[in-house]
């Protein structure tokens, strides 16, 4: 009974804290992590009124995960036949993807939360507050930007909230942008508001439902 009871207080806790808690993992080998889903197109875009996105990067970490399209699983991606680490600072933020997406470059539309260090392959519940328009060596490569429900930042509401009130955030998660694949590569074209953001989400959860991964 006991545990029992510790068990649903902790599927209430991690509700609450923004975790959704139904997918399950199993760590096959040092580069894949499987679960029991697609990881794009098996969980939910959002739920009700909130957007989810699912963990590829941790807060601080350099190691460069991603979400297969195929098999829909998380790998470590390979480059020149090794594990790839980002050769700069650790990610500013849990860095991610909105499941059930299509953005311009074929893959699950970027998001950063600006949030506290979480596990990989965790899915957050979170508030969008806008998004950093980027061209990476001239394609589009939007990054829809939020927070979670139990951020220190939920007074925030807009990206124009966060630039008067944490001003520094912003900037800093916009120069890891521009510099973190070198000078020049990654070129900041301009913030989006909140409504913006959420529209870019709709178009490329629409994209997603015409052409499924």
């Amino acid at each position: 009974m006991i545990s029992l009871i510790s068990k649903l207080m902790l599927v209430v806790l991690l509700g609450a804290w923004g975790f959704a808690t139904d997918i399950t993992y199993r760590q096959e080998d040092k580069y894949h992590m499987v679960s029991d889903k697609h990881l794009i197109n098996d969980v939910a875009y959002k739920k009700g009124d909130t957007y989810q996105m699912l963990i590829e990067i941790p807060t601080g970490s350099r190691q460069k995960w991603e979400a297969d399209h195929k098999s829909g699983q998380l790998e470590w991606e390979f480059k020149d036949g090794k594990p790839r680490e980002v050769k700069f600072l650790g990610y500013p933020g849990n860095y991610g993807f909105i499941p059930q997406t299509r953005s311009g470059d074929g893959d699950a539309l970027d998001i950063i939360v600006l949030s506290e260090n979480t596990k990989r392959g965790k899915i957050l519940n979170i508030k969008v507050i806008g998004m950093l328009k980027i061209e990476d060596t001239g394609e589009e490569d939007t990054k829809i930007l939020a927070i979670t429900t139990n951020s220190p930042f939920n007074n925030v509401q807009t990206i124009q909230d966060m630039l008067i009130k944490y001003p520094n955030v912003i900037s800093i998660v916009k120069q890891w942008f521009e510099g973190y694949k070198g000078p020049g590569r990654m070129i900041f074209q301009g913030y989006g508001t909140a409504s913006e953001a959420i529209q870019h989400i709709e178009i490329a959860h629409k994209k997603w439902s015409d052409h499924k991964f």
